[in-house]
């Protein structure tokens, strides 16, 4: 009886330590603006439209005329893992998301203060994951991740300067970050009368609703002559301590007297504490119009999430000892190229190419996260009339297939394909 509590209460660590990975596994959210999204992301030397609090703050300093601009990215994920020549879960098995939607929204807005400052406000989701299995109960990855779900919300107040001559431009933000997670997955033991797996319990993490901390960026911009710009910008990282509950039930196996074992070693409901770092994000974007009506830009970034090496899970009940995962997850870089063309004084078209590394071990690839490489293609179009302005963009993102290699930490081995689309729309207004 003593192995079996044992074996219990680690497989139920275990599900909570994981539970705020999520929050550190290369699923930034880069498309903070539709115009900037139909260039790939390619916009910090650009930076002309209020978005550029999230991409340049620096490039408000140039926006002279008061400007409100709202909107989002619709983002829908299509994922299907195949099991591979691995002990578990084996050749044939096939598994697939739910299919959802995640919708982070963006709000913009740039109020000009005498004639070389700007004040700003801006609102964006930095980071996000949601990760839904199909047929839950059945899933054969369910012992690892059934459902998890990440939010991420950042207000951020912003000021820029740039010189008379606009040759240079400064700015600063403070960024403001709230953040929630959930997590549902359901806890395994081997039944003694069957020596067969079994599903003995279900356990729910969700932390509280206010999660924050604050956290600050500068950007810088260079215009050595009318038609070349540099843009270079600073997110420092910020880390965020969590606090939340675990919700543990019992799953009756129809055999009384295992389930007598179970119960009698079943952890108890409790709090638990943890933190977590997220990684500074450094950008270096040049960008040109030395071809009339075209604007173009490549931009190099730079996430820190080798900062995210180990995972500290603080349980509430004295009993339970504390756990520490490691991690390792790599600093990872993107590079985006964009272009825009000016079509008439109402029109425009834009488009992109991204390609963006994972930080994440292959070890670490699984239910809860399969991430992988990807390359992005974009498309877009802004319509201006009067004081009106709407951007529509689509970002393509095709992850390359992922395989574990047999080299899963949980045991689960197989082959992740996963495609995402990311529609984004932005509607402005100037006063």
């Amino acid at each position: 009886m003593r192995s079996s509590r044992f074996r219990i209460l680690t497989i139920a660590l275990v599900t909570l330590a994981i539970a705020p990975v999520g929050f550190a596994a290369g699923f930034s959210i880069f498309e903070q603006g539709a115009k900037a999204t139909g260039m790939g992301g390619a916009f910090a030397a650009t930076a002309n439209d209020p978005s550029a609090m999230f991409y340049n703050v620096a490039g408000i300093a140039y926006q002279r005329e008061t400007t409100a601009m709202l909107g989002g990215t619709l983002i829908s994920f299509r994922n299907e893992f195949t099991g591979g020549d691995y002990e578990f879960p084996g050749p044939g098995t096939t598994e697939g998301f739910e299919d959802h939607l995640f919708t982070p929204p963006n709000a913009y807005m740039v109020i000009p203060v005498g004639e070389n400052a700007t004040f700003g406000i801006g609102q964006f989701t930095p980071f996000g994951l949601r990760t839904h299995w199909e047929d839950q109960d059945d899933f054969t990855g369910r012992f690892v991740a059934q459902d998890t779900n990440l939010k991420v919300f950042s207000l951020q107040p912003s000021f820029a300067w740039k010189t008379s001559d606009d040759r240079f431009a400064v700015g600063v933000g403070v960024e403001y970050r709230v953040s929630k997670v959930a997590l549902e997955r359901n806890i395994p033991a081997i039944n003694p009368f069957t020596l067969q797996v079994a599903d003995i319990g279900h356990v729910a993490l969700t932390s509280d609703e206010i999660n924050d901390d604050f956290g600050w960026n500068v950007g810088l911009m260079f215009r050595p002559s009318e038609t070349w710009s540099v843009g270079v910008t600073y997110r420092a990282p910020i880390t965020i301590d969590y606090e939340g509950e675990a919700d543990f039930q019992q799953i009756s196996t129809g055999n009384p007297q295992f389930d007598g074992l179970v119960a009698a070693g079943f952890p108890p409901d409790q709090k638990i504490k943890t933190s977590v770092d997220f990684p500074a994000i450094a950008s270096f974007g040049i960008a040109t119009t030395a071809i009339p009506t075209w604007t173009f830009e490549f931009d190099a970034v730079l996430m820190t999430w080798s900062e995210f090496e180990t995972l500290v899970v603080d349980f509430e009940n004295a009993a339970t000892p504390d756990l520490v995962n490691e991690e390792n997850w790599d600093d990872s870089w993107s590079y985006r190229f964009g272009a825009n063309k000016q079509v008439n004084d109402m029109w425009q078209v834009r488009l992109g190419v991204v390609w963006d590394e994972t930080p994440q071990p292959v070890e670490n690839v699984g239910p809860l996260l399969p991430d992988s490489n990807r390359l992005g293609l974009s498309f877009g179009v802004g319509l201006k009339h009067g004081n009106w302005r709407i951007d529509l963009s689509e970002l393509y993102l095709p992850f390359v297939d992922r395989d574990t290699l047999g080299q899963n930490q949980d045991n689960y081995n197989g082959v992740y394909e996963t495609t995402a689309n990311l529609l984004s729309m932005n509607i402005g207004y100037t006063f």
